[in-house]
């Protein structure tokens, strides 16, 4: 297997690594819906195609479950943030092309910025800011060129471990809270009754 086959053979297991991660978000939020019609649950939630707009609708959700001192509340919004954070790592690997650079007669494989947009290239440029628009209009004035910021074999192989134990601290979430959000939709229920 060559350098490239092995770098694509990684990239897709790093690709499914993430897929935990959505997976579990999703048990979060079924968690969340208990008692509603599981076929009425699932297309909600994959109707929904940003991660920053799922992560905020589960947000939400521990929000009207938790009280906002409680340690459950806390905890979500540290695994929240940590999610947040690789969900941008996320971006990188499936939206930025392979490139194969040969430096000093070594040949990498890796992922990195479009060479056909120049404000990738650039901080203070971005075109998304928390899933809005701010300026696709080049400043020089303000730009500050980025370090580089590829990902290489190594770096999705390190990825694919995040991703994992990040689904695995979701999941131990998960089963931490189960009891307690089934005590508080029960409440509600017969509140709302």
């Amino acid at each position: 297997m060559d350098d490239q086959d092995s770098f694509h053979l990684q990239l897709a297991r790093t690709i499914q690594a993430w897929l935990w991660i959505k997976s579990e978000l999703y048990s979060l939020y079924a968690m969340l819906m208990r008692g509603a019609n599981t076929h009425l649950v699932s297309a909600t939630f994959n109707n929904i195609q940003s991660v920053d707009a799922k992560l905020g609708l589960l947000n939400s959700c521990f929000i009207l479950v938790f009280a906002e001192d409680s340690d459950e509340r806390k905890k979500w919004k540290t695994l929240f943030n940590k999610v947040e954070k690789l969900n941008k790592k996320r971006n990188k690997v499936v939206h930025e092309p392979v490139s194969v650079l040969v430096r000093n007669g070594q040949r990498t494989v890796s992922l990195g910025p479009s060479h056909f947009n120049s404000l990738a290239l650039v901080k203070k440029q971005t075109t998304h800011r928390k899933g809005a628009v701010v300026s696709a209009e080049y400043e020089p004035r303000n730009a500050k060129l980025l370090q580089d910021h590829r990902i290489d074999l190594d770096g999705l192989m390190s990825l694919e471990g995040t991703f994992k134990s990040m689904s695995f601290e979701l999941r131990a979430f998960r089963e931490l809270v189960s009891v307690k959000v089934a005590a508080a939709l029960r409440a509600a229920n017969k509140t709302s009754a």
